[in-house]
């Protein structure tokens, strides 16, 4: 069992952080090729398509994943629903770009960059059965395949000259290799055939989880709508440049970890005491890692900027810091939207998300012409300031996972980092050294000094984790 739980987090990282290394390397080409203005346009674009794929996936993906018996009609329901809803909204974004849009360029970008939602929607019952057999392997397969092919497509639209649709060719290139790949990996003839009754079940158990992601979701590319309408492509590029550098690790790590997560809590949903267990464990895992992560990103900002991408993108530094403070903010409670799927009990926490998600759009639309990009980061760090708080009370309604287990799974983190913190702040200034040697100082300073922190607070810190992947 212990084996078979490293190899399934094995090829899970394997997928998640050779995205990482791809993404890195096609955003570095993007940063050198394209303008901010034109790097903002092409995300825009993406931010309003995916909503609606994402609101689809998350309606049916995990629902489906937590059924006892997945039959052949529950596939063949889900499948055909994701194809005609997924054509139905390839119309009405390309007429609503008609209609609202007066460049033909832009029009054609948006038409084409909406049927990412077809081939995104079509892949769905094939991951579901994945992560129901914990075939991560094909996951990881179609996943790093599609975004070679994509990164290499979008590479040479930009170095073409075509700016923004770099891209969009992108999404779609890796989007129609990855449901190519999950289809010759998994050869079955999905018959045609719709089962209202389950689809009204399914649906009403996806909503609140679809309310939620999209809550998030809608967040964060509703903020890049908002702040573009108020403040420019300009603005947008430059946070778009900070989210990224961001979003490739968190989304990365998070989207590995919450695959994992979801079957493996929802067979501990009928015991309450071995599911705070296993929560409390993640968290403390997750936080050792992830919490120094992203707070040593905010530390090195400044050289990460200017090194990899350039002095053009100076203004995102402070971008940077902030969004990744939020980040390090939400890994204290990146499992609760996992834990209440697992129980089904989503619905405890969806006022409070879509609640804080108007408070953040709204403080970004009233701020946006006043501090451009920082707006947007700003108000994404008081939603995680009050979002926080507000999930572990769902999850203390749903579970009993209360405060005392909250604190006992991060605290340790937190403390090592903050020292973590304050030892690369006092020591880098007094190196003397410039450039990637500054970089590299203050990356071994900050490990070391966080690895001596956390092993002071927690001297047997090994051989509990080890034991989550052994006993647990």
């Amino acid at each position: 069992m212990a084996n078979h739980r490293l190899v399934t987090l094995v090829w899970i990282f394997t997928e998640k952080f050779g995205l990482i290394f791809l993404s890195m390397i096609t955003f570095i080409a993007y940063a050198r090729l394209m303008s901010p203005a034109e790097l903002g346009v092409g995300t825009v674009i993406i931010a309003i398509v995916e909503v609606f794929g994402i609101l689809y996936s998350s309606m049916l993906e995990d629902p489906l994943v937590r059924l006892e018996r997945l039959e052949d009609k529950h596939i063949g329901t889900a499948f055909w629903f994701a194809v005609l809803v997924s054509v139905a909204s390839i119309v009405v974004i390309t007429f609503a770009a008609m209609l609202y849009t007066t460049s033909t360029m832009l029009r054609w970008m948006i038409a084409a960059a909406s049927v990412k939602i077809l081939f995104t929607m079509m892949a769905r019952v094939y991951v579901v059965e994945m992560r129901r057999t914990s075939n991560f392997k094909m996951l990881a397969s179609r996943t790093l395949l599609g975004k070679v092919a994509g990164g290499l497509g979008g590479i040479v639209v930009a170095l073409w000259g075509f700016g923004a649709w770099a891209v969009v060719a992108q999404a779609l290139i890796m989007e129609f290799v990855s449901i190519v790949v999950l289809m010759r990996g998994n050869r079955r003839r999905i018959a045609f055939y719709i089962d209202g009754p389950f689809l009204r079940e399914l649906l009403t158990a996806g909503a609140p989880v679809a309310i939620n992601v999209m809550s998030w979701q809608t967040l964060q590319r509703g903020v890049i709508v908002v702040l573009g309408i108020t403040a420019g492509t300009h603005a947008v590029g430059m946070f778009n440049m900070a989210m990224r550098i961001i979003d490739l690790p968190r989304t990365a790590i998070y989207n590995g970890l919450m695959s994992y997560a979801l079957p493996v809590f929802a067979r501990r949903s009928t015991d309450m005491a071995r599911l705070i267990a296993m929560i409390s464990d993640s968290t403390a895992i997750s936080g050792f890692l992830l919490t120094p992560l992203f707070l040593g990103i905010a530390l090195t900002a400044e050289d990460i900027i200017l090194l990899i991408f350039g002095a053009k993108w100076a203004e995102a530094i402070p971008l940077l810091q902030v969004l990744a403070c939020t980040t390090a903010i939400g890994n204290t409670a990146m499992y609760a939207t996992t834990a209440l799927v697992a129980v089904n009990r989503t619905h405890l926490t969806v006022k409070a998300e879509v609640a804080t998600t108007v408070l953040a759009l709204a403080l970004v639309y009233s701020l946006g012409h006043l501090y451009a990009g920082m707006a947007a980061a700003l108000a994404l760090l008081v939603r995680m300031v009050i979002i926080t708080p507000l999930q572990i009370r769902g999850l203390n309604t749903a579970i009993g996972y209360g405060w005392r287990s909250f604190i006992e799974s991060n605290y340790r983190s937190v403390i090592a980092s903050l020292i973590m913190a304050a030892a690369v702040v006092f020591v880098s200034a007094h190196l003397g050294l410039r450039g990637y040697l500054h970089l590299a100082g203050s990356i071994g300073i900050g490990t070391l000094t966080y690895a001596l922190a956390y092993s002071a607070l927690h001297p047997r810190w090994p051989q509990e984790f080890k034991s989550v992947f052994t006993t647990r």
